[in-house]
């Protein structure tokens, strides 16, 4: 079918019929080309079709509880179960299975760039860019405790940043359980 879009495409305007069918494949090609943008600039909604939903299902109740360990009802994983299957496979969230029960004790959302996606599907931006502007003018020796900041986000989410700007040599995270705080170290 190549030869035949090449030959039209050659014959263009010269033909009527022709460059209707330029046409056609040019908007057939502008389509093709949207999807493979798309899939650049959000892979993982293109993990699987119900990603999108389940992670907007994932940070409602990671906002609610405000910890990364998640426990949905049974519908919820019979439902999702290929989604989170795949999320789980890429290293976004860890299951936590049993014999006879696909997630026992619940998810836990590991990933801090997973945690920013939910964000970016279901934050309000001027929350984030607050937040990361806390983060981004933070000086050395400066400590930020994430909980005594005045944004109202979720602390699996400061720590998400605070975790990214330690993976670029920005900063510590402190390591201390349950705690939310970050030293800038550049």
């Amino acid at each position: 079918m190549d030869w035949l879009t090449s030959i039209v495409r050659i014959a263009g305007a010269s033909f009527p019929v022709a460059s209707s069918l330029v046409q056609l494949q040019s908007e057939i090609d502008s389509k093709t080309l949207l999807k493979r943008v798309s899939k650049l600039e959000d892979p993982i909604s293109h993990l699987h079709e119900d990603v999108s939903e389940v992670s907007r299902l994932i940070y409602q109740k990671l906002k609610h509880v405000n910890k990364i360990q998640l426990q949905f009802d049974e519908p919820f994983y019979r439902r999702f179960s290929r989604a989170l299957a795949v999320l789980e496979s890429q290293g976004f969230i860890e299951g936590r299975h049993g014999l006879g029960k696909q997630y026992m004790e619940g998810v836990s959302v590991v990933d801090p760039s997973y945690i920013m996606y939910l964000c970016a599907i279901a934050e309000d931006e001027k929350k984030m860019v607050s937040l990361l502007k806390q983060v981004d003018d933070c000086h050395v020796g400066q400590n930020l405790d994430g909980k005594e900041m005045n944004i109202d986000l979720p602390l699996p989410v400061i720590m998400a940043v605070f975790k990214i700007y330690e993976s670029k040599g920005f900063g510590r995270c402190s390591k201390e359980i349950n705690s939310c705080r970050y030293v800038g170290m550049a």
